[in-house]
C-alpha cells in the first residue's frame, strides 16, 4: 500500500511539472509585451470588465508583460500618484512641453485606473504564468514634467527610488522598466541613471528603452517629430557606455519597431537588422554569453503610412493605424499584404517569424512588442495574427526545437 501511494505521488508530481507553463526564469529567450492600460481606456472599466477585455487578444508566447500608463504617475515632490490616493496628490507641474504647448498632467492623472482594476490586470497575467514589470514614464518622450523635477535633485531621486520599488513590489512585479527616451538636461539624465541603478541595487530587475546609442543626422530625422527642436537627447546625455559598462540595467529594449524601406515601399527586415547592428558594433560583448546587459529587439504591431500617401490629407504624425483599424478600412487585405491599401506598410506574419529567428541566431536576448492590443483581436483568423506567428517561433526556442 505504501509503495502504491509513493507511485501515485510521483505520478501526480510529474504531471504537475509537465503541465506547468515554462516560467521566464527558465527561459534563455525573453518575449516581453507592453500593455498600455490608458490605450485600452481601463480607467473607465470596472474590475469585472478587465478579463473579458484582455481575453480579446492573443497572449501566447509571452514570458513577461510591462504595464505602462494608467497605473501610477510621479509627483514633483517624489511621491507616487495613484487614483486611490487622490487626497494626497501634490500640485501638477506647471510648464511647457518640447513643442511649446502647456503641460497637462491633470489630464493624465484622470486616466489612472482604480486599484481593483490594476489588481485584476496583474491577476490576469499571473494566472498565465507571465512575469509583471512596471513601466516608469515621464510626461512625454522629450519632456520630464514632474519626473524631471525629481531627477534634477539627487536626494529626491533616491527617496523616489525607494517609494517606486515598494510600490512595484506591492503588485508582485519582478522588474521596473524605464521609458524616458530623451532626458533634456545632463542632470536629469544622471538622475535617471541613479534611479535605475538604485532600483537594481534594491533587488528589482531593470530595463530601459532606447533607440540607438549614437547621434547623427539620420538618428535625429528618424527619432524626432518634424516640428520638434533638436533637443538635448539620449545620445548626448544618457551615457550608454556607462549604463552598459557598469551593468546599471539588466535589459535594453531597443525600440526598432518598424523598418521602412523607401525603395521597396514596405517594411524590410534587413533595414531592421542594420539598425540593430549599430548596437552590435558599439557593444559586441553584449551579444555573447559574457554579456553584462541583455539586448531585446522591438516589433511594432502597427502601420507606417507612406509619406506620399499623406499628401493633401492633413494627417499629423506618421498616420499610423493598428491592424484592427486597417481591417476596418481595407478589409481582408490587412491580413496578408505588406503594403495595405497602397498606403500602410506593416510587418507580415512571415516577417515576424524572421525577426524572432534572427534574434535568436544573432545572440539577442529576446524580443518585445508594441503592442499586442494593436494586433488583430481573436475574432479574426488566428493564422493572420502577428502575435501567434511570434508565439510559435518563440515556443520553438523555449523547447529547443
Amino acid at each position: 500500500m505504501k509503495n502504491i501511494l509513493i507511485i501515485l505521488l510521483l505520478v501526480v508530481n510529474l504531471s504537475m511539472v509537465i503541465s506547468q507553463p515554462i516560467t521566464a526564469k527558465e527561459k534563455d529567450f525573453i518575449s516581453l509585451a507592453y500593455v498600455s492600460l490608458s490605450m485600452l481606456n481601463m480607467h473607465k472599466l470596472e474590475a469585472s470588465e478587465v478579463k473579458p477585455l484582455l481575453d480579446k487578444y492573443n497572449w501566447n508566447g509571452i514570458s513577461d508583460v510591462a504595464l505602462i500608463n494608467g497605473v501610477f504617475m510621479t509627483g514633483k515632490d517624489g511621491s507616487i500618484i495613484t487614483s486611490w490616493n487622490r487626497d494626497e496628490w501634490p500640485a501638477v507641474f506647471d510648464g511647457i512641453d518640447y513643442k511649446g504647448d502647456s503641460i497637462d498632467e491633470q489630464k493624465q492623472r484622470e486616466m489612472l485606473c482604480s486599484k481593483k482594476v490594476v489588481k485584476e490586470v496583474v491577476k490576469y497575467f499571473k494566472k498565465k504564468g507571465i512575469d509583471i514589470w512596471l513601466s516608469q514614464t515621464p510626461y512625454c518622450w522629450l519632456t520630464g514634467g514632474s519626473l524631471g523635477v525629481v531627477l534634477e535633485d539627487h536626494e529626491k531621486t533616491m527617496l523616489y527610488a525607494h517609494r517606486l520599488n515598494r510600490f512595484a513590489r506591492k503588485f508582485g512585479c519582478v522588474g521596473l522598466d524605464f521609458d524616458f527616451e530623451f532626458p533634456p538636461t545632463e542632470r536629469q539624465a544622471q538622475g535617471y541613471r541613479e534611479l535605475m541603478q538604485e532600483s537594481k541595487r534594491l533587488g528589482m530587475k531593470v530595463s530601459v528603452c532606447a533607440i540607438q546609442p549614437t547621434v547623427d543626422k539620420s538618428y535625429q530625422d528618424n527619432c524626432f517629430p518634424d516640428d520638434a527642436v533638436v533637443n538635448s537627447h539620449e545620445g548626448k546625455y544618457m551615457k550608454w557606455e556607462k549604463i552598459v559598462g557598469e551593468g546599471i540595467v539588466d535589459n535594453i529594449n531597443v525600440m526598432q519597431y518598424l523598418a521602412y524601406n523607401p525603395q521597396l515601399k514596405r517594411m524590410d527586415v534587413n533595414v531592421k537588422y542594420e539598425k540593430m547592428s549599430i548596437w552590435e558594433k558599439a557593444y559586441p560583448e553584449e551579444f555573447t554569453s559574457s554579456r553584462k546587459v541583455n539586448m531585446l529587439c522591438g516589433i511594432g504591431y502597427y502601420s507606417f503610412m507612406l509619406p506620399e500617401a499623406k499628401v493633401g490629407k492633413n494627417i499629423r504624425g506618421k498616420g499610423t493605424l493598428n491592424f484592427n483599424q486597417l481591417y476596418e478600412k481595407y478589409g481582408q487585405a490587412a491580413y496578408t499584404d505588406g503594403l495595405v491599401g497602397g498606403e500602410h506598410a506593416v510587418w507580415t506574419t512571415d516577417d515576424v517569424r524572421n525577426i524572432v529567428r534572427t534574434a535568436k541566431a544573432k545572440g539577442w536576448k529576446g524580443v518585445f512588442t508594441w503592442l499586442v492590443t494593436h494586433d488583430f483581436t481573436l475574432e479574426h483568423p488566428l493564422k493572420y495574427n502577428r502575435q501567434q506567428a511570434l508565439a510559435e517561433e518563440v515556443e520553438k526556442i523555449w523547447k529547443n526545437e
